[in-house]
This record gives C-alpha cells, structure tokens and sequence, in this order.
C-alpha cells in the first residue's frame, strides 16, 4: 500500500473516533439540549406554584429551554418530593424544596421516602415568606387578640383551621398557636391552598394561616379579613396588620423558605450552569419587584450558593425537629 493510501486508511480508521469525541463534547456542552421537568410537590395556585411558575419562565430564557411546571400535590408534598429524588441525575428532572418537605416532613412522616440531605443535588434558595391568619368577611372577629381570647375562652377544638396538608407550614403555623395558647385546634387538612382557603370562605372552618402571596388577593379583595402575619415583622405589603407576636403570642415567628434542587449526582458542571442561571435570573430588577410586591421575601444577590442552601437546611432540622415533636405533631 502506497502512503497516501495507508494515510487515507487510518483516516478513515479515526473519523468514527473523533466524530464521537466532538459529538460528545457537544452535547456536553450544550446542556441543556431538550426541555426540563421542574417538579413542584404542591397544588396549582399555591404560593410555591406562584414562585415557581415566574422563576421557570426567567429560567426558560436563560437557560434556552423549557421549565415544563409538573405539580403533584399531596401528602404535605412528599409525593412530589419522592419522585424528585428518584429521578435520573441528568439535569433535566428538577425540583422545588420547601421547609415543610425537607424539615417538618421529617417529624410529621414515618417515612416520607426520602433523605433531605443525601438524597438531593443543591441548587439555591429562592424565596421564603411568611404567613397570614385570615377568618372570612364574616367572621365576627376583627382582630386577632379578640379571636386568640375566644379560642382560649372555649373548649378544645371548638375552632378549626385548614391548611393544603399535613406538614405543610399552614398546618405547622396552626399547630404552634395552639401550643402558645395551651389549646388544641381542630386541624382539617385539604388538598392544596386553594382548597384550603375556599373551606373558609364557605364557613367550613373558622380560620387559616396561609402564605401570603396565596392569601393576599382574597384578602385585597375583601373576600377574607386578615388579622396578623407570622414573622418577626409586619409585611409592607399588610402595614397595618399586626404580626402575631404584638397580638399576645410573644416570641411566635414561623416562617418558609422555598428553594431549586435536583437528584443526588448531578453532574458538577450542570449544576454550575443551574447556580450560573438562577442567580442571573433572581438578579432581574424586574422580576425581584414582581414576587416582592406578591409577598414574598428574596435572598440577596448573589443568591446563597449550593453549600449554603445545604447548611440551611440542616440547620433547620436542627431548630425545628425538636420543636415538632414538642408540638405533638403524630406521625403518619
């Protein structure tokens, strides 16, 4: 064989080799190439389906795909959050994270099908909020010391509150004012927030305590009263509503926090790309004002880094899992 054919022969030889080298340094590099399931573990019209569904559509334009919203609600979340961390590590199965799925579920569920910390990639917080206690337009209480000192007044369990599920932070928030006050609560959990919150506006139970970007339009609406929020300060969306600690819980704070994560082992590099995008868009004038003014409270910029939502995390497992149990939440 002369050399310019034993040249063209190993040519031939090698182009399957390096045609697979550069297809797949490519593909690699173009994560991601085909749309992406962000798994939301609550209702539709929940406040983390509000938060979500804004962030995936910033992330959509950064990230050059689509954020496809999956809700699947139930079982204070931990079915959604079960099926995140089943899925496959290759960045195109994600997920939000919630207090009440990675902390409290933990106290409130035998076994809720998951580890909150090894089975998780972290991506950043997002958001956190606090709650609203609200009663119907109808209710004949005006402001929470009045409706605090009926509940103390009656037997326990005459006032029933709702929330979108066991371990949700609605039912948490209930739970810990009765344990303030020293009497039980009637808990009646539904579905999803807005389930939740028709059962109030219906007069099937007395009151809720809700995240504020889900409550705040029936309440600017007139539809509910709301009494007091849930933090350590007043909302400036709500100036005037008190929070639950001037209103004779001295010391009440309860609080959520919502963060993006995916499956454990997600690659190094698709989780820079995720960290790279979001805080690009959680550093968006426009949208930051958009979730401000529905309530909700956003980290500063940049966004917390993957370590440090971890740590969160753990810390809140820390804090709270005692207090849960304190609290008698039952196991289911």
């Amino acid at each position: 064989m002369t050399k310019p054919h034993r040249r063209m022969a190993l040519a031939f030889a090698l182009f399957p080799l390096v045609c697979g080298t550069l297809v797949g340094a490519r593909a690699q590099a173009a994560y991601p190439d085909h749309p992406i399931k962000l798994i939301v573990p609550f209702a539709a019209g929940s406040a983390a389906d509000t938060l979500s569904r804004v962030v995936a559509t910033a992330l959509a334009e950064q990230l050059g795909q689509p954020l496809v919203v999956d809700n699947k609600g139930g079982a204070g979340g931990t079915i959604g959050t079960v099926d995140i961390a089943r899925a496959k590590p290759d960045g195109y199965t994600l997920g939000i994270a919630a207090q009440g799925t990675f902390v409290n579920n933990q106290v409130l569920y035998t076994s809720p099908g998951y580890d909150s910390i090894k089975d998780f990639s972290f991506i950043s917080e997002i958001a956190d909020v606090q709650n609203l206690l609200v009663v119907s337009e109808k209710s004949p209480y005006e402001s929470a010391l009045a409706l605090l000192d009926a509940i103390k007044a009656k037997p326990p369990e005459t006032f029933r509150y709702s929330s979108s599920g066991v371990g949700t932070s609605h039912h948490i928030a209930g739970a810990t004012v009765a344990k303030f006050l020293d009497k039980p609560l009637m808990h009646v959990p539904y579905t999803g927030a807005p389930q939740g919150l028709s059962a109030i506006l219906s007069g099937d139970v007395d009151m809720g305590l809700y995240n504020l970007p889900a409550a705040i339009g029936l309440v600017k609406s007139g539809k509910l009263r709301a009494l007091a929020v849930t933090g350590p300060r007043r909302s400036t969306l709500l100036p005037d509503v008190p929070t639950l600690d001037e209103s004779g819980l001295k010391g009440y704070s309860v609080t959520l926090w919502w963060g993006l994560v995916g499956p454990a082992g997600l690659p190094a590099d698709v989780s820079a790309r995720l960290y790279a995008a979001l805080d690009k868009v959680m550093s968006e004038r426009t949208l930051r004002d958009k979730l401000i003014n529905q309530g909700f409270t956003l980290p500063d910029t940049p966004i917390p880094k993957p370590a440090a939502f971890q740590d969160l995390v753990r810390q809140d497992l820390a804090k709270w899992v005692p207090v849960l149990k304190q609290l008698g939440t039952a196991a289911q």
